[in-house]
This record gives structure tokens, C-alpha cells and sequence, in this order.
């Protein structure tokens, strides 16, 4: 039946075309923007996930910028530190070249001078965003020894906390402008024994060398007698008794041969508690720093000074090694967490994209397809209004 008033296939055509155009927008919308979730109204729970994890992320991000910005500290300190003890060792050597007794030390004097100027400008130099690890003042107004990296971020029912690594500068400076305004550095502490018991064990030693020496030849110019055989071996046991005397005396009063504790400051620039035997086995204390040495003045005769200063360069390298220990740790956890946050960066940007991305194949050949269903519903729509048409035909005739 046909009714004047109600056209039910027009109806029926313009309701599926009007559906069909509402697909076809959205669908076009994904196309265009390549998301299938762009507001609230379009999934409000994948929509709400989503927000979420992008906020992370932007937190993510700032935290890898400056987890990356506390890496590039921390590599400036060691890039630094490791010319700092390439620097070193050939100081070391040096010291060590210089107990030669024929070689001239005012030469490397020179030497040792020109490494002292390359240990402090490696040192300074080693310095980022105004941050230094190897050269500070610990005298200064907003001096903080402590200082802290942002290493991880995380969210754990809905609270965020940022995790940092600490590093004490304190452990890792090599020179402090506040130590070098204290004590002169490289002054002789107070011999470390007692020289009137040091004097007699060399003394008896010494006498009993020439009692040896003149039995000896007394022996060799006589017949070889009883008398010249008793004289030898008793003037040997003497002279073995004196030299073993001798060793249980250096051992006894080098054990008390201690030069104290060790100053404050940085590891190049502070006082080193040091001994250094003389040439006859005994110790003597000192306190040198490395930014003060100075062999030019001393005499083979007096070389405890200069084995002093071996020592020391022995001990400063324990030192320097360790701070290289503790900063290729810190190194290595910065790494790692900067890792691992691009690891999370990279698994938000996943689960964002499987919430809200449009399948853009899917969505390409929908497209094609829901303007095929317009064409047929515009179709649909047009015979339908033809038919109340062929009515009114019916009239006219």
C-alpha cells in the first residue's frame, strides 16, 4: 500500500544513509588523525588508560633527560680522573727515576712540575653544568658535599616517586681550594725513632764489621794457627751476632716509625702521612702532598725524603684507584636505569598506540566501503522518492 502522507521506504533509505554517512565520518576521522580513540566519547575507559600512561611518559621523558644529563656528569668526572692517572703514573715514575743516584733531579724537577700543572688542569677541567667532582672548595657558602642524580621514576598505585643516586664529592675530589689555604704541604714531621738508639745499633755494627775486618787479615798474614783460627771465628761470630743485633734494632724502632693521619683536603693537593728510610734501613716521618713536591735539593746522601715521596705516590694511587671504582659503579647504574627507562618509554608508547592507534588498513578499506554504502543509500533514497512520483502519474492520466 502506498500512502500519501508516509513514505516508509524513504524513511527506512534515509535512516540507513544517515547511519551510513555517521560511519563514514568517523571512519574518516581515523583515517585523517590515525587514532580510533581521540576524545572520551569515542572509548571513555581506553580514553582514561591512555591519558594516564601519557602522563607517565612526558614524566618518563623528562626523567631520561635528566638521567642523561647525570650520566654526562658523571662521564665528565671519569673521562677526567682517567687522564688524571695516566697523568700520574708517569709522576710516579719519575719519583721513582729520581732515587737513581747519577741521575739529575733538578731536571726532573722540571718534569715533575710540568705534571703537576697537567694533574690540576685535567682535574678543573673536568667540569659539566658547572658540576665538578675532581676540583672544588669546600669553604664555599652553599658548598654541598652530597650531590644527587635522578636515576628512575615509577608509579605504584597511583603514587609517583622519583629515585635518585647520591655522590659524595667528598670521596671523589682530588683538590679542594679550602685544603690548600691550611698547612704548607711537604714539611718533615719528626723522625720516627730515637736517634741515640738508632746511632748505637749502627755503631756496635759498625765496630764489629772492623773487628771482622782486621781478624780477617790477621788470619790471612799468620801460619794458620790455633791462635789466628780462634781470633777469626770468634771476631765472626761477633760480627754476626752485631749484624743480627742490628736488623732486630731496625725492625724493633721502624715499628714505632708511624708519621701520624693523614691531612684534609683533596687527594692531590692535601698532606700525605708518609715514611721513607734513610740509608741505614731506619725511617723518618714526613707529610707531603702531591701538589708540593719538590726533589730538587735533595742528596744521595739523604734519601729518605725522596722514598718518602715513592710512598706516597704509592698510597695516592690506592686512592685514586678507589674514587675510579666508585664512580665507574655510579657510571654503570646510570647506565643501566637510562636503559631501562627507554625500555619503559618504549612499552608506554606500545600500549598507547594498541589503546588508541587506528588499524590503519582497517580503517582504509572500511573507508572504501562505507562510501560504496553511501552511494547505494543515496540510490535507495532517490528510487524511493520516485515511487510517491509514479503515483502522481497515475492522477494525471
Amino acid at each position: 500500500m502506498s500512502s500519501l502522507f508516509t513514505n516508509t521506504a524513504a524513511m527506512t533509505a534515509l535512516t540507513t544513509l544517515k547511519i551510513t554517512n555517521q560511519d563514514l565520518e568517523r571512519s574518516s576521522n581515523r583515517v585523517s588523525t590515525g587514532l580510533k580513540v581521540a576524545t572520551a566519547a569515542d572509548n571513555a575507559a581506553y580514553w582514561s588508560i591512555a591519558t594516564t600512561i601519557r602522563a607517565d611518559h612526558g614524566s618518563l621523558n623528562a626523567v631520561r633527560d635528566s638521567i642523561g644529563l647525570g650520566l654526562a656528569t658523571v662521564n665528565s668526572a671519569v673521562n677526567g680522573l682517567e687522564q688524571v692517572k695516566n697523568t700520574f703514573l708517569d709522576l710516579k715514575n719519575k719519583l721513582t727515576a729520581a732515587l737513581s743516584p747519577s741521575v739529575d733531579r733538578n731536571k726532573i724537577q722540571s718534569e715533575i712540575n710540568a705534571r703537576q700543572t697537567d694533574l690540576k688542569t685535567s682535574a678543573t677541567s673536568a667540569t659539566l653544568n658547572g658540576e665538578s667532582w675532581l676540583a672544588t672548595d669546600s669553604g664555599a657558602g652553599n658548598f654541598s658535599a652530597d650531590r644527587k642524580i635522578v636515576a628512575s621514576f615509577t608509579r605504584v598505585q597511583g603514587q609517583i616517586s622519583v629515585g635518585t643516586v647520591t655522590v659524595n664529592i667528598d670521596e671523589t675530589k682530588l683538590y679542594d681550594a679550602k685544603a690548600a689555604t691550611g698547612a704548607a704541604a711537604g714539611t718533615t714531621g719528626a723522625q720516627a725513632y730515637s736517634t741515640a738508639g738508632a746511632t748505637a745499633a749502627i755503631n756496635t755494627w759498625t765496630t764489629a764489621q772492623n773487628n771482622w775486618a782486621a781478624a780477617q787479615a790477621t788470619f790471612a798474614a799468620s801460619d794458620f794457627g790455633a791462635t789466628a783460627v780462634a781470633t777469626r771465628d770468634a771476631a765472626k761470630v761477633a760480627y754476626d751476632n752485631a749484624a743480627a743485633s742490628y736488623q732486630t734494632s731496625v725492625a724493633t724502632i721502624n715499628k714505632g716509625a708511624t708519621a701520624g693521619v693523614d691531612g684534609k683536603g683533596g687527594i692531590l693537593d692535601k698532606n700525605w702521612a708518609v715514611t721513607g728510610a734513610d740509608e741505614k734501613g731506619f725511617n723518618h716521618a714526613y707529610e707531603l702532598s702531591v701538589d708540593k713536591i719538590d726533589i730538587s735539593s735533595i742528596q744521595n746522601s739523604g734519601l729518605s725524603k725522596l722514598r718518602a715521596y715513592v710512598n706516597m705516590a704509592d698510597k695516592v694511587l690506592t686512592a685514586i684507584t678507589d674514587v675510579a671504582t666508585k664512580l665507574g659503579a655510579v657510571q654503570s647504574l646510570i647506565q643501566s636505569q637510562s636503559n631501562y627507562v627507554d625500555t619503559l618509554i618504549k612499552n608506554n608508547e606500545k600500549s598507547i598506540g594498541i589503546l588508541v592507534d587506528a588499524d590503519m588498513e582497517d580503517e582504509s578499506t572500511k573507508l572504501k566501503a562505507l562510501q560504496v554504502q553511501q552511494q547505494l543509500g543515496i540510490q535507495s533514497l532517490t528510487i524511493a522518492n520516485q515511487s510517491t512520483q509514479q503515483i502522481l502519474s497515475l492522477f494525471r492520466s
